[in-house]
């Protein structure tokens, strides 16, 4: 809809639990739609979802290279989730600079309220990623910024999974509090902070990021060309 009403390249961020095969599979001839998917590395179940979401699902025609999947391991935590963001999505889509964002949010990434006491354990009884408050508020924040920076503020946030319905409205919230950027958080989070281990994260992270410098071209641009500059954005470590 937004095509058709002149808008001339639109980029869709699904952080959802599930890999958004919908979309990526509606655009994956297009090179006005850049989808980018962060998900569980679920693979493919039936005829269903015959797509895995792996690395390998690029596009094909002249929208090859414009579709972005993060599939992310069991766990990989808040600090995982803005790992990728910053070494993977926020320049994939800068590069491409969308005029319209189109932010796909679901709460099945997040963790439990209640760790102790439920079967399910940290995790959101249809996801194992452990996302917290705190990490859907950066999310919301890198993805506000984003739209400010290149679509005048123009995003539509899609509600999605969530399973755990109490954490699930905390952790939309947050998400929204992030987007619109306030200064404080106006919920605090019934989660206890645990430690994380993100280093399993990081390094499938790492591994992605190679995988689009050898063989990937983001949003259009041959990175056969200028690779190293195209991909030259920080390696620091996550804080």
């Amino acid at each position: 809809m937004n095509l058709d009403s002149g808008c001339k390249k639109v980029a869709v961020i699904d952080i959802d639990v599930h890999y958004g095969n919908g979309t990526a599979e509606g655009f994956y001839d297009s090179n006005k739609v850049l989808t980018v998917s962060l998900h569980m590395n679920h693979g493919s179940w039936g005829t269903s979802h015959p797509q895995t979401g792996s690395i390998s699902e690029l596009g094909e025609g002249i929208g090859f290279g414009y579709n972005l999947n993060v599939p992310l391991p069991n766990g990989t935590g808040d600090k995982g989730y803005k790992y990728a963001m910053n070494q993977l999505v926020l320049p994939a889509v800068t590069n491409f600079e969308p005029d319209f964002m189109v932010f796909v949010v679901g709460q099945d990434s997040s963790a439990s309220v209640y760790p102790l006491l439920s079967i399910t354990g940290y995790f959101d009884p249809n996801g194992r990623q452990c996302l917290t408050m705190e990490g859907y508020r950066e999310i919301g924040r890198m993805v506000g910024n984003v739209a400010d920076d290149h679509c005048n503020g123009r995003i539509l946030i899609v509600q999605e999974g969530g399973y755990h319905v109490t954490y699930s409205a905390y952790c939309l919230h947050a998400t929204l509090e992030g987007v619109l950027n306030l200064p404080h958080p106006l919920l605090s989070d019934p989660v206890a902070y645990y430690p994380e281990d993100d280093s399993i994260a990081i390094k499938a992270i790492e591994s992605i990021k190679q995988h689009q410098i050898h063989s990937f071209i983001v949003g259009g641009i041959d990175v056969k060309v200028e690779r190293k500059e195209l991909f030259s954005f920080t390696t620091e470590s996550v804080p």
